[in-house]
């Protein structure tokens, strides 16, 4: 039987970091003045921890918004790969 409780969880947390990545390119792009796709990389090696290298120099502002998406990010992320992992486990 399909356990919606668990299937809420993985949707509900999709949502959540579908909602980070689309609130990250809108600030890259107000703050920076980045290109969308610009925005998308800097928000996903964000998000990801992995840290590559900016696009262009951060501005003050822009290195505090890139602080506040790592924080919110790495959370957010922690919280759906549990919930994406129970899903899984639980069938």
């Amino acid at each position: 039987m399909l356990n919606l409780k668990h299937f809420k969880k993985l949707y509900f947390s999709l949502l959540l970091l579908l909602s980070i990545i689309v609130i990250g390119i809108f600030g890259f792009v107000q703050i920076e003045g980045y290109t969308i796709l610009e925005a998308l990389y800097m928000t996903i090696i964000t998000m990801s921890t992995v840290g590559f290298r900016e696009v262009h120099e951060l501005s003050s502002s822009g290195r505090i918004f890139t602080i506040l998406l790592i924080i919110v990010s790495f959370g957010t992320f922690a919280y759906s790969i549990s919930s994406i992992t129970l899903y899984v486990l639980d069938g």
